[in-house]
């Protein structure tokens, strides 16, 4: 008898556990949080734009929105002939910037924090919107977005003519240094990150050396550049010292700095040693600048 009642209470506290952890997993009573409601809203791009990023050759641009300082969207998204769509929580106060042609994002998962970097060769033009503010209600169905170049370029050029440019001999490649160059930018600050490039360049490229770079001017540090010779994998010369151009890149400027790259008074070692002191010193400035806008 005793036996029997032990396995009846034995079989009680088994349906009871069983009972409990049904109800754990499942109730159908509880009460989920409601997902927001979702807004399509468009992303419209001008023509000239489109124009732009066809010569550039970008396929892509990358649409980023945020709520307060969070992202709620960040997708790189083909150009679709500019008509492009996006599913916003509804009814939110939202900031949202386009970029195109950029290497990769940093910290973009919070505005005030988000850093664009370029390429590590610094040799793609990238482009960014404003940041845009709006309320994702039904009145808004269309943005339009204006992606603008933001950088500007620093450019490395000989002043020999081709037929001397052919005819050298005594190097067959520069390795040109431009100092600080932007290479990051903060979107909400607008400051910027600066780092050494370096470019090398030959003879088929008639030695001339560029690169890109997010905004300076507002920094403290000017770009320089320094110059060194290559024959057969190794250094046979270099400037004296870096070439003081003082360049600070702006949106759309170009600084061509023009060099007589076979001017031995500007180099450590002369290419022949029948220049005399005196005309070694003769040349007070080794470069010219040019500026455009491109």
């Amino acid at each position: 008898m005793k036996h029997l009642v032990s396995l009846f209470l034995l079989s009680f506290l088994l349906c009871c556990s069983c009972s409990q952890q049904m109800d754990d997993e499942w109730n159908p009573n509880e009460q989920f949080p409601n997902e927001p409601e979702m807004h399509p809203v468009g992303i419209a791009l001008s023509r000239a734009s489109l124009e732009t990023f066809t010569e550039q050759g970008v396929t892509e641009i990358g649409i980023y929105v945020y709520l307060k300082d969070s992202m709620v969207y960040g997708k790189n998204l083909p150009l679709n002939g500019g008509k492009l769509q996006v599913e916003l929580p509804l009814g939110e106060n939202l900031q949202t910037f386009a970029v195109a042609n950029a290497d990769h994002l940093v910290d973009a998962d919070s505005l005030s924090k988000v850093i664009i970097y370029m390429s590590t060769d610094a040799q793609k033009q990238v482009y960014l919107s404003d940041v845009v503010d709006f309320i994702s209600d039904k009145s808004v169905n269309n943005l339009n977005l204006e992606l603008k170049r933001l950088v500007g370029q620093a450019v490395f050029q000989p002043k020999e003519h081709e037929d001397k440019i052919n005819s050298i001999t005594q190097f067959d490649k520069l390795d040109v240094t431009f100092t600080n160059v932007g290479i990051a930018y903060k979107v909400k600050t607008g400051e910027c990150i600066q780092k050494d490039v370096v470019v090398s360049t030959d003879q088929t490229a008639g030695y001339i050396a560029s690169v890109y770079s997010f905004p300076t001017m507002n920094g403290a540090s000017r770009t320089s550049v320094d110059v060194t010779y290559i024959k057969n994998g190794e250094e046979v010369n270099r400037t004296n010292s870096p070439l003081d151009t003082g360049i600070a890149f702006e949106s759309s400027k170009r600084s061509i700095v023009h060099m007589y790259i076979l001017e031995e008074a500007y180099l450590q070692n002369p290419w022949n040693y029948t220049r005399t002191l005196k005309n070694k010193y003769r040349l007070s400035m080794p470069f010219t600048i040019e500026e455009s806008e491109f």
